[in-house]
Order: C-alpha cells, then structure tokens, then sequence
C-alpha cells in the first residue's frame, strides 16, 4: 500500500508541474504579500486552528484515530484536486496552480516541523517518525516528480501541451481510485469507529469552515483570489497524509478511513461555498 501512495503521489505532483503556467516564480516578484500570507495561513494557521479544536471541549473523547487524521490533514497543504475545484469557480484557475506549487514546496520544511513538535497524545506512535525522514519522504514523492513536470513543461512544452489534459484526468482518476479502494479496505474496521466518532467529523466540518472563511479574509477584494483562497486552505493533501500513516502505522486501516472521511467531509463542508461562488461570479 505504501508503495502505491507514493507511485499515486509521484504522478500526481509530475501532473502539477506539467500543469503549471509559464513564470512559476512570478507571483513570489509581483504579489509577495499575497503568497506570505496564504503560506502563513496553510502552513501555520491551519494545523494551530486543528490543534486548539483538538484541545477544546469538542475534541474531548475523539478516538485517536481521528484526532491523528484531523491533525494529519491540517498539516499537509497542497490538495492534487485544487487546481480542478477553481477551474469550476475562477476565470483565472493558474493562480490556484501556482500557489499550490509554492504550498507544496514549503510543506518540505512546514511538514517535518509540526510532526515533530505535535504532542505525542494527539497522534499516538505516528508522532514519533522523526523529523529527517518525513522531510526526505517529501522531497522524493512531492518536491522531486513536481520539478520533474516543471522541468518537461519547460523544455518539451509542445509534448506538454499535447498530453497535459490527459495526463491531469489520469492523476485525478488515480487519486479517486486510491481514496476509494481504501475506504473499502478500511471500511469494515473503521465504520463502527467513524460511526461512533460523529462529533469528530462535526470537528473536521468546522475546521473547513474555519479554513473557507480565513481564506476569503485574507483574499482582499480580487474576486478571483476570494473564489481561489478559500480552495486552497480549506483542500488539504490525503496523498500524503496517507504515505505518513503507511511509513509509521501501516496496519492502521481506521487512522486511513478517517482520512477518507475528512476528504468526504472538506467536500460537504465547501459545496454550499462553491455554490455561492458559482452564483457570484455569474451575476458579476
């Protein structure tokens, strides 16, 4: 299964560099701020918002499964599925692109850093993964394939542009079929613990709420950024949230579905914010 995710993983990170616009590094020259900030929110904000949700009466007798999935989830950026959820609400879906690719470069030192400063009781033995080799996981199965597809959008741009619609079907294609196939593994461990646990996903619904409305704040006035900023902070990285739990826990199929779990709820949590967007954007 570890194997899986990180073939999953590579490919969908290749697909990512092969979708991402020409000048990558232009929204790090003209909109400085703006990158900062949504770096700060997805990468400090987000897993700070996790842990005091965890910490407070909600989080109060949650399996440590899902307090271990809720965490996971808030400290892992860079949704595969971003890009494909803006294209749906922004007339500028390259924005998504490119802070998705900054995302994901700084979840190699942002990553590392709240694994190995997470309490031990909120994450059991998956906590104790140090530091070194989850940042090595990262660059090998994120950082490495997304310069990969960088590099082949630079220098063989017309092949990308032949294949890139195809090759970002199959990255998703993959990405649904992995999140399924381990939800029917799990799911006959894991459906009394979820079932059980429904104020653990009341817990992940107000945390995508809480990453929708800091996104929105911090987007200004551009329409475009409010359709996008809310996406980005509110999506979070199953992929690999899941290669984390396979290295550390592999046998912990009910940490795995409860991952699944926090996908399908980021998914209800933001439907009726997708809606509003879609409405939006058509009046204006």
């Amino acid at each position: 299964m570890s194997l899986l995710i990180s073939l999953v993983l590579f490919f969908i990170m290749v697909s990512l560099g092969l979708n991402l616009p020409s000048m990558q590094f232009g929204l790090l020259k003209q909109r400085p701020a703006l990158l900062i900030r949504v770096l700060l929110a997805t990468c400090v904000a987000m897993p700070l918002a996790a842990l005091l949700l965890l910490q407070s009466p909600l989080g109060d007798g949650l399996s440590p499964a899902i307090k271990t999935a809720v965490m996971l989830m808030a400290i892992c950026p860079s949704a595969p599925m971003i890009a494909l959820k803006s294209r749906q609400l922004a007339d500028n879906p390259e924005l998504a692109t490119r802070l998705q690719f900054w995302s994901a470069c700084a979840a190699i030192i942002s990553v590392p850093i709240w694994v190995s400063q997470l309490p031990s009781e909120a994450g059991e033995t998956v906590w104790s993964i140090p530091s070194q080799d989850v940042a090595f996981q990262i660059f090998t199965v994120q950082l490495i394939p997304l310069l990969v597809g960088v590099s082949l959008r630079r220098w063989r741009s017309e092949w990308a542009e032949r294949w890139n619609a195809l090759v970002q079907k199959i990255a998703t294609v993959l990405l649904l079929a992995l999140l399924i196939l381990i939800l029917i593994v799990a799911l006959p461990q894991a459906a009394p613990m979820l079932i059980g646990n429904l104020k653990g996903a009341l817990l992940m619904l107000i945390l995508t709420w809480i990453a929708l409305a800091l996104g929105f704040a911090i987007a200004g006035e551009d329409s475009v950024e409010r359709s996008t900023l809310p996406l980005v902070l509110s999506m979070r990285n199953p992929g690999l949230a899941l290669l984390i739990i396979s290295q550390m826990a592999p046998s912990a199929m009910d940490i795995k579905a409860a991952v699944v779990g926090y996908v399908v709820i980021t998914a209800i949590g933001s439907a009726p914010f997708m809606k509003w967007r879609k409405k939006t954007t058509a009046q204006a």
